[in-house]
């Protein structure tokens, strides 16, 4: 049994052997160029704008990226299913007032221009190249009688009161050239909408005419193929078609210096395939989402909530899940992505039977993917860099172990999940294993 985790630092981005896993890192879609990606605040002359859903995405600015990549792919789907352009409200590159970070965006400050953050996207979209065809050449509607100032605070407000199930309210403004605006603005948590009695999306996304699906790039006999069978698949059946067309489309696609810099890293890693890639949450989310699975495993096991051994499902019940091909002989590589790497050094230490496997975990502990306390510009780049290296280190996995209670394992679903013969009905995730809790998909990004 080898235990790998080689401290090597992250540095600027080189070339890479393309047969590496690194070349692999550009998960869901591809961008052009490193060049500087304008935000989009200008106003268009486009009838599509006229109807607009404006995502304020900096409301959640503070809460981890998996957290904000399936807001953000909630924010396409309410769109798409809306029959509205997707703008993104991201902070403006060049206004610091508004933003609880350095450099305008949680994410950091790029390799190569420390002191010229204004090259780059803020907010989000400093990970995320938002696709075109999302926003259809929309900017932040009627910025002559509305500024960023106010939108935002209106995400704010509709963020504070996510708990209820209302749906959120229209804004109805002017542009430029005297058209009326109708603009949705949402700001925060987007599960609260899909509970709401009025859009009921929960069941609508799947079972309403599934014309909304073009907008995600459905061709005529996908949209068909959908039509046809809405009513005879299982919810999860066709939200597996729905997570195949986001992948295809190309919903969550990096920008090129993310890209770069995330090749440069995986490239340093010793990780020989093939590979079986675990995540292990444990953290906050053995507080809330995870406890009560928790404290079922423990029952199992006899023990009741005042004398289980320990508050996190051990790394060994995990193992299980390949246990067929351990005994076999052909699990030899493991990777595992966590946020308790001393923890699960000391359980793989007392595992027997695992003298043929390497295990190996990412070199930058500190850069876990749910750590969101250090402010200095580089440290929480580097931290954005490794988190990312993790998801795509565990989605392009030979199997992967883990479970939709976090959000990392549902954004790992949805970059697993494609078309097998590039045909509308077969939508399948690649060998994915759950280790506790509910199996169900659900809507991407819920």
């Amino acid at each position: 049994m080898v235990l790998s985790d080689t401290n090597r630092t992250l540095q600027q981005g080189t070339d890479m052997d393309s047969k590496s896993i690194a070349s692999h890192s550009a998960l869901f879609g591809e961008s052009s160029s490193l060049e500087k990606q304008e935000a989009p605040f200008q106003p268009h002359d486009n009838e599509e704008c006229s109807s607009i859903f404006l995502y304020v995405s900096d409301v959640i600015g503070q809460y981890g990226l998996g957290y904000q990549l399936n807001n953000y792919i909630l924010a396409v789907l309410l769109a798409s299913y809306l029959s509205r352009p997707l703008v993104v409200l991201d902070l403006p590159i060049d206004d610091e007032s508004h933003s609880k970070f350095s450099s305008n965006s949680q994410f950091g400050c790029p390799l190569g221009n420390p002191n010229n953050t204004t090259f780059f996207q803020s907010g989000l979209g400093r990970v995320i190249d938002y696709p075109a065809w999302l926003n259809k050449g929309c900017g932040m509607p009627c910025i002559g009688e509305y500024n960023y100032s106010f939108w935002h605070s209106v995400g704010q407000s509709k963020e504070s009161r996510r708990n209820e199930v209302s749906p959120d309210t229209e804004y109805w403004c002017m542009d430029e050239d005297g058209r009326n605006v109708s603009v949705l603005v949402i700001g925060g948590d987007l599960r609260h909408l899909l509970m709401s009695p009025e859009y009921n999306m929960f069941e609508n996304l799947a079972r309403k005419s599934p014309d909304w699906v073009f907008r995600i790039g459905a061709t005529q006999h996908e949209a068909g193929w959908l039509a046809n069978h809405s009513q005879s698949l299982s919810l999860d059946a066709i939200y597996d078609q729905i997570s195949a067309l986001l992948s295809r489309a190309g919903v969550i696609t990096f920008q090129p210096w993310i890209k770069r810099d995330v090749h440069s890293f995986i490239s340093r890693f010793d990780l020989p395939k093939p590979y079986v890639a675990f995540h292990v949450r444990r953290g906050d989310k053995l507080i809330a989402e995870a406890k009560y699975w928790v404290d079922k495993y423990w029952e199992k096991q006899g023990y009741n909530e005042t004398t289980q051994p320990s508050n996190y499902i051990p790394f060994s019940h995990y193992l299980k899940q390949v246990q067929n091909e351990q005994e076999s002989g052909v699990l030899t590589n493991v990777y595992i992505a966590t946020d308790d790497q001393e923890t699960i050094k000391r359980e793989i230490d007392e595992l027997l039977g695992f003298s043929n496997v390497s295990f190996h975990m990412n070199p930058d502990a500190s850069s876990t993917i749910h750590l969101q306390s250090d402010m200095e510009c580089s440290k929480r780049y580097n931290r954005t860099i490794s988190a990312i290296a993790d998801l795509t280190i565990l989605s392009q996995s030979d199997i992967f172990v883990g479970e939709y209670n976090s959000n990392w394992g549902r954004v790992v679903h949805t970059a697993r999940t494609s078309f097998v013969d590039g045909e509308i009905g077969t939508a399948k995730q690649s060998d994915i294993r759950i280790a506790f809790g509910g199996e169900s998909r659900g809507i991407p990004g819920t």
